[in-house]
């Protein structure tokens, strides 16, 4: 699917694609590959330039631009709502939450650990170290939010995804451990320069901008419950109408039968 829209903030330079079959080799865009940009040199919406993926000065913008742009169509609110959810499932956070290092235990020869993020498992069997699903315990594995979020970020992820695991482990963590207070996420993962108080208004107005997409994506499952909702009392009605009008009928036929005998 592709769909060109409008920038809020930059539409006399800049103009923002949505395209689900744009790929290109090049591992890790700070939003995603989907998510492209380009230039319009002032001419409204003509693309004078190729389109490249939307970097981290024009993130929050894009994402605002695209949530606009979901309530005025529908199947783009439907395409792009897809790339607003995840995160990570509970049991691997408390898996990963698990591996703590022990000096020890851990670090003498012969009695290292090994774990697999895929398969949820621990063990101390040397023949692991061969095994790709395995990886030795560490000095960095120490429960925290920060290590945590190391374990359960796929090396492969886009931004976005990224954002929504770091989320995921952050509202994990508050809510299970004792220790477990982490930064926003976008704070977390670095993501904006300056002072930290410009840091944290940057972040909360990504996080405003995501929920703006998933708030249109919303908005459209809500319109299509809602008219569905409207159309199955319509149906009812005329089905009601249409039953008292055979009954009325049939009782008119009784009648004259009755009549006639």
């Amino acid at each position: 699917m592709f769909r060109k829209f409008a920038s809020i903030a930059h539409s006399d330079k800049y103009g923002y694609t949505f395209d689900t079959d744009k790929w290109e080799y090049r591992s890790n865009p700070f939003l995603s590959q989907k998510f492209r940009m380009f230039e319009t040199y002032g001419d409204r919406m003509t693309q004078h330039s190729h389109d490249w993926p939307v970097s981290e000065e024009f993130a929050i913008d894009y994402l605002f631009s695209l949530a606009a742009a979901m309530l005025d169509d529908e199947e783009l609110a439907e395409k792009a709502s897809h790339s607003f959810s995840g995160g990570v499932h509970k049991d691997t956070l408390k898996f990963a939450a698990s591996l703590v290092f022990n000096p020890d235990k851990d670090k003498e020869w012969g009695k290292m650990r090994y774990f697999s993020m895929s398969l949820g498992k621990v063990t101390r069997d040397r023949e692991k170290q061969h095994d790709l699903r395995y990886k030795q315990l560490n000095e960095y594995q120490d429960g925290t939010p920060k290590s945590i979020l190391a374990l359960v970020t796929d090396q492969h992820c886009d931004g976005l995804e990224m954002w929504f695991i770091a989320d995921a482990v952050r509202n994990w963590c508050a809510d299970n451990l004792k220790n477990g207070w982490m930064e926003m996420p976008a704070v977390q993962l670095k993501w904006f320069e300056g002072k930290q108080s410009d840091q944290y208004a940057m972040a909360r107005l990504f996080r405003d901008a995501v929920e703006a997409c998933q708030n249109a994506g919303e908005w459209l499952r809500m319109k299509r419950n809602a008219t569905a909702g409207v159309e199955n009392y319509r149906n009812a009605l005329e089905r009601k109408r249409e039953r008292e009008a055979q009954a009325e009928a049939h009782g008119e036929i009784a009648t004259t039968e009755s009549s006639a005998a």
